[in-house]
């Protein structure tokens, strides 16, 4: 669908109409009786927190016990304070005198039943190695760990610890209802893409200046596109940068930018001979135009990712790493080398496979997909054969799970925690990557991880960073593409000074939004 009829006034009514629970009210009623209107892809379509917990988090309903501020520094949440034992083992929390939505107060033995419900399944939780957690009282949570964890206060960030309830689950201890501890609370849900919520009075750092918001997920980005050019949303995330320079024209919102440390990656099953060897995946590193991409699919040249952590991870960034670059004709010396052969259909082929691939990519991002029909051309005269394969984000764990994955486009976050190391971990040492290549194993990595993990020592943790960010490009588990940019439009009926936008994407910022 070209950009000309998005701008369509009637084509913009019609997608606004048949994208399911659009229920956000018209920016004409008064702003005292009309809600916080946001807008971004995500479906709130699981009561769970190991799945949707992002969700509530970034709305500022739910909380976990320590949050990160747009700065990359921690900050206490349902935690006013912690602290580690000389041991480097033992970890006290005290929580604050903090109520949920309901009234019910937050109290350490609590919270400990909900940690131990989704510990083993959070992603980054389930990497600490934990030895015991009780509570002390009503206000102290401890922590003790079977090895040095430095990065466990960061850790209790992840989306999937958010402390609902004990009015939020059933009688079988499972949660149904999102009645959290945040600044907003939950008073209405349509389907998986709508819920309604108002200021919760009872919040332990004040209500926000906002009284009410209304959610809603939009998948398409066609359409929250168009819900932002019509005037139809005060938050819209997610946004291509060409649909955002035509809103800006529009004059209906501001466009506000941050560099996420977020990286598009091309993964792939390290366990099918395609891409078991490095070689391969190096020729296909070097037959890909990031630049290209960047500038012609992304309205940003700045973004093409030379190494898998942009410059905002300053820690994990190294600028004096020799730069992923484009040399086609290295690639086929490498594909040479490796013993792969053109067969007569042109497509190259060792021992009877041919190195062809299912790419599959994220529809509800809507610049992958044309991301990958550019790949797709790009391999095509170096004789590899890439079928481009279109569907949800969410199918990816599914595919790595059961084998299935051949190849996909991801735009993996590396801050679900605030320690990009958290990501590392599970990505690139162990044998449960959901997002990331399946298969990969290396020694070095897999000492360099857990080294880095338990020590406390600055410049130690330095000299590791080094080695694992070049390892990471000389092997390549997975191939990086762009580092991303979050385009967000913000409605003039906002304060712009009230905005701020979080690149680790904890937050979406409603607690702290004020009128214009």
């Amino acid at each position: 669908m070209s950009a000309a009829r998005l701008h369509h006034p009637r084509l913009s009514r019609r997608l606004l109409l048949a994208a399911p629970a659009l229920l956000l009210p018209r920016a004409g009623h008064a702003q005292t009786a009309t809600p916080l209107r946001v807008v971004s892809p995500w479906e709130y379509d699981s009561p769970d927190p190991v799945e949707t917990g992002y969700i509530l988090r970034r709305l500022n309903i739910a909380e976990t016990l320590v949050g990160v501020r747009p700065d990359g520094q921690l900050t206490g949440l349902l935690a006013e304070s912690w602290t580690v034992g000389e041991d480097g083992l033992t970890w006290r929390f005290r929580l604050r005198a903090a109520r949920f939505h309901d009234g019910t107060p937050v109290t350490a033995p609590h919270v400990a039943r909900v940690l131990e419900r989704v510990w083993s399944q959070a992603e980054s939780l389930s990497a600490i190695p934990l030895a015991s957690m009780a509570a002390e009282g009503e206000r102290d949570l401890v922590l003790r760990t079977r090895a040095p964890f430095s990065p466990l206060a960061g850790t209790l960030t992840d989306y999937a610890g958010v402390i609902l309830a004990p009015s939020a689950y059933d009688a079988a201890g499972r949660p149904q209802r999102p009645v959290a501890t945040g600044p907003y609370r939950v008073t209405g849900q349509q389907g998986t893409r709508g819920l309604t919520a108002e200021a919760f009075a009872g919040h332990w750092a004040g209500p926000p200046a906002i009284g009410a918001m209304a959610y809603t997920a939009a998948p398409l980005g066609e359409t929250r596109a168009s819900l932002a050019e019509a005037g139809e949303a005060d938050l819209t995330f997610t946004l291509q940068a060409q649909a955002a320079q035509r809103i800006a024209a529009a004059g209906r919102a501001r466009i506000h930018r941050v560099t996420l440390p977020r990286t598009r990656t091309v993964v792939m099953n390290l366990r099918r001979p395609q891409f078991a060897d490095a070689r391969v995946r190096r020729a296909l590193s070097l037959a890909t135009d990031r630049e290209g991409m960047a500038a012609a699919l992304l309205r940003h040249r700045e973004s093409a990712a030379p190494q898998l952590l942009p410059p905002v991870l300053a820690e994990w960034h190294d600028p004096a790493l020799p730069p992923l670059r484009r040399d086609p004709a290295e690639a086929a010396r490498l594909l040479a080398e490796a013993g792969w052969q053109r067969g007569a259909d042109g497509v190259l082929a060792r021992e009877g496979q041919a190195l062809r691939a299912v790419l599959m990519a994220p529809s509800n991002r809507p610049e992958m997909p044309v991301m990958a029909q550019a790949l797709q051309a790009q391999w095509r005269p170096l004789g590899i054969a890439v079928e481009v394969r279109p569907g949800p984000s969410g199918s990816l764990p599914g595919a790595i799970q059961d084998g299935s994955l051949e190849a996909a486009l991801t735009s993996r976050t590396y801050v679900n925690v605030p320690d990009p190391v958290c990501t590392l971990l599970p990505d690139f040492t162990g044998t449960r990557q959901l997002w990331s290549s399946p298969g990969f194993a290396n020694a070095e990595m897999e000492r360099l991880v857990p080294a880095y993990i338990a020590s406390f020592d600055a410049a130690e943790k330095a000299r590791l960073r080094r080695r694992m960010v070049a390892l990471l490009q000389e092997e390549l588990p997975v191939i990086p593409l762009s580092w991303t940019e979050e385009h967000v439009a913000v409605s003039p009926r906002l304060d712009p000074a009230s905005v701020v936008l979080d690149p680790y994407e904890q937050s979406y910022g409603t607690a702290g939004l004020r009128w214009a």
